[in-house]
């Protein structure tokens, strides 16, 4: 039953995707933006899985990566973009910033470079080297856009909360085990935060981090209440 427990979270995320998308008519097209652009990112399973955890997929593609990492890349990425602006009820302003993100080839260079650097050549963890990369990045943001602080912060936040609850409210309670059976836990910290890997919560917030700001960040858009 394992083998479908990944594709069923992904259901769940769907249709929280689903409900942000039918009630902010106004963030419609930042979802559906930052969903199609993020997707493609289910690939870097491949990195994870050779020594962060091993899932089960439904279908074996052969490359340690499968169709449910590009169902979850699909919603975390509108949800993640949106989270923010849903709970504390902001829309875009009409105003924006002048300043065009001129360091975001550079940003994103840094961001393959150092994870290339850190998991294949110094051996660090993946979910670490990630992590922390993400988190390095959403400060380069918040440095060039420094209004984007607060969306930043809460927005990792509220991801972290949410995978926290995710893995509480699901994988814990609906498939006992998993997380020793899916999770390398020897190359891991050891924490487990109410049977949580820390990791897992350390990687939410530093998605968050960088995803909940970084649409508004690209094409210069200020946010207010609505």
């Amino acid at each position: 039953m394992t083998q479908y427990a990944y594709l069923i979270g992904d259901l769940f995320f769907a249709l929280v995707w689903l409900i942000l998308f039918s009630h902010r008519k106004d963030l419609r097209k930042e979802m559906l933006t930052m969903s199609l652009i993020i997707s493609p990112l289910g690939i870097s399973e491949i990195i994870y899985y050779k020594d962060y955890w091993r899932p089960e997929f439904i279908i074996n593609t052969g490359f340690n990566f499968g169709i449910e990492d590009l169902l979850f890349c699909f919603a975390i990425g509108g949800i993640t973009a949106v989270i923010y602006e849903e709970v504390f009820d902001k829309t875009y302003s009409q105003r924006r910033d002048s300043r065009r993100p001129k360091h975001l080839l550079a940003i994103a260079a840094s961001i393959i470079l150092f994870i290339f650097i850190g998991n294949s050549l110094l051996g660090v963890n993946s979910i670490y080297v990630t992590s922390a990369v993400m988190l390095l990045a959403g400060l380069a943001i918040i440095f060039i856009r420094h209004d984007l602080i607060k969306e930043a912060m809460m927005s990792g936040l509220l991801i972290g909360l949410a995978m926290f609850l995710f893995y509480t409210l699901y994988f814990l309670l609906l498939f006992p085990g998993i997380i020793q059976k899916w999770w390398l836990l020897k190359n891991l910290s050891g924490i487990l935060l109410f049977g949580v890997p820390i990791e897992e919560i350390l990687w939410g917030f530093c998605w968050g981090f960088i995803a909940g700001p970084i649409y508004e960040f690209i094409l210069g858009i200020k946010l207010k209440n609505k």
